[in-house]
């Protein structure tokens, strides 16, 4: 069983609100909200550099658990950081974050923020992004595996959908192996039913934007939410439908 908080990722979808910069949540909203990823990359400067402040007083507001994420430009990442910075980042929101995401490409960095996140008793998501194509179906199998190898809680897979194959092999690749703890994300066009359909068939969490979209292919808040509550009845009872 995976908890973020008060939350238990897999009885339901959870949808996790991309905060990359300050804002004000409307108390509508903030009840379709389950957990806020803080882009650390992506903030303004003078948030980046207390970011432990910024997070600590986000959950202090609004009472949700919070995601570290700072992304590597290789995988997205709004600035460069370098390695050690990165790490002394995660070392210094770690006693208010709920979790952490690293790269799996990072290597090194992924493994010392691993031992970060047990010391601290924190979740770890080891992530894979690109924004080009989606993988074969053996790829994919290799990146889940390095993830799990890695010892993190989740393994998240973001990949571009070119096609309808594209889609439908990802879904069904959710689905193969929705016990092992998977995040996955078809980006795009193509893609953007995903971010609806695979957290209702196994995929921990869907991602979407307050104010700003993060990725390719990412929906504001109400849209993700309104959608999970017309097709979703676990969903739905969460909020008392």
């Amino acid at each position: 069983m995976l908890k973020l908080g008060n939350l238990i990722l897999g009885q339901r979808p959870a949808v996790a609100a991309t905060i990359s910069g300050r804002v004000d949540v409307p108390a509508g909203l903030l009840d379709e909200i389950d957990l806020f990823e803080v882009r650390i990359d992506m903030l303004p400067e003078d948030a980046r550099a207390d970011a432990r402040g910024f997070i600590d007083g986000l959950k202090r507001r609004y009472g949700k658990p919070v995601l570290a994420t700072i992304r590597s430009t290789d995988e997205g990442g709004a600035v460069r950081i370098e390695d050690e910075d990165r790490y002394r980042l995660f070392e210094e929101v770690a006693p208010v974050a709920d979790c952490m995401d690293v790269e799996i490409s990072s290597g090194k960095l992924l493994a010392r923020v691993n031992e970060l996140c047990k010391k601290k008793g924190r979740l770890l998501i080891a992530s894979f992004h690109d924004f080009v194509q989606t993988p074969s179906d053996n790829e994919l199998r290799k990146i889940l595996r390095a993830g799990l190898h890695a010892s993190a809680d989740i393994v998240k897979i973001a990949a571009k959908a070119q096609s309808r194959e594209d889609l439908s092999r990802l879904i069904a690749f959710t689905i193969a192996n929705r016990d092992k703890g998977l995040i996955t994300i078809s980006m795009g066009e193509i893609g953007l039913i995903s971010r609806i359909v695979n957290p209702m068939i196994g995929s921990l969490i869907t991602y979407a934007f307050i104010a700003n979209a993060a990725a390719p292919g990412q929906l504001p808040v109400y849209e993700v939410a309104g959608f999970l509550n017309t097709f979703d009845p676990d969903f739905r009872r969460r909020n008392g439908f």
